[in-house]
């Protein structure tokens, strides 16, 4: 027992030694914050660390596992560009935060845990909102507009799918709807096959199902992206 804890203050003291810490920009009023980091080399940082923060007089350190991001040139210089996200992400008007802590997604994608304010403003792990990063891959897309967490992810190179939830308070998140795309699906000219579900208001669900061929599936990606950049636009 003894060595067990003398090596994890052993190992607790090299992280320290050889940490690299940088100031974070772009935080919600109210906010201060860095990021600590075991390992820059190059201008390049990644691996095992901590996202430190200040939220109107309360301090976190949340455990952090980051993928590679730029170093500033000047040391102790704040980030260009946080490697964490911040977000509304169940739509109640208070700033979140995803924390990257890992690659067990889908095909090695980035997992993240995911911190929600209270309504007393103190920060705490959601563990369905979190889930939602191991199940699909990277940090859930918001869109503000509709109130919606999009998630996405692939089986094989063939076969793509979107799925959007909604956050319902009290009960938790409620999948409303699911595409699959699978390419080469259908017997008519190879094409791309299109699956939907969609939740309608009476709870009911409605599918749709259809074979593109490769310009019209080209023209549905256009009207994808277009969407995308609407979302990202798009903020209260």
């Amino acid at each position: 027992m003894k060595q067990t804890i003398f090596s994890a203050l052993l190992a607790a003291t090299a992280f320290a030694a050889q940490a690299e810490t940088f100031p974070m920009t772009n935080l919600p009023k109210g906010w201060t914050g860095s990021i600590e980091v075991a390992g820059c080399a190059e201008g390049k940082c990644s691996g095992e660390g901590r996202v430190k923060l200040k939220i109107n007089g309360r301090t976190y350190a949340l455990p952090a596992d980051f993928y590679e991001f730029d170093a500033p040139k000047a040391r102790g210089a704040a980030l260009l560009e946080n490697p964490v996200t911040v977000d509304d992400f169940n739509f109640d008007g208070k700033q979140d935060i995803s924390v990257p802590v890992g690659k067990e997604g889908p095909y090695g994608a980035i997992t993240s845990d995911i911190y929600v304010q209270t309504a007393g403003g103190r920060l705490v792990k959601s563990d369905e909102l979190s889930a939602l990063t191991h199940n699909y891959m990277g940090t859930p897309e918001t869109d503000h507009k509709r109130k919606l967490l999009i998630v996405g992810g692939k089986s094989g190179a063939a076969i793509h799918y979107t799925e959007h939830y909604r956050v319902v308070p009290g009960k938790g998140l409620q999948q409303v709807y699911q595409r699959t795309d699978t390419y080469y699906g259908c017997n008519k000219n190879n094409g791309i096959k299109v699956e939907e579900k969609a939740m309608l208001s009476s709870g009911k669900w409605r599918t749709r199902n259809r074979c593109l061929t490769e310009a019209q599936f080209e023209k549905l990606t256009q009207q994808d992206w277009a969407e995308m950049e609407r979302r990202r636009k798009y903020r209260p």
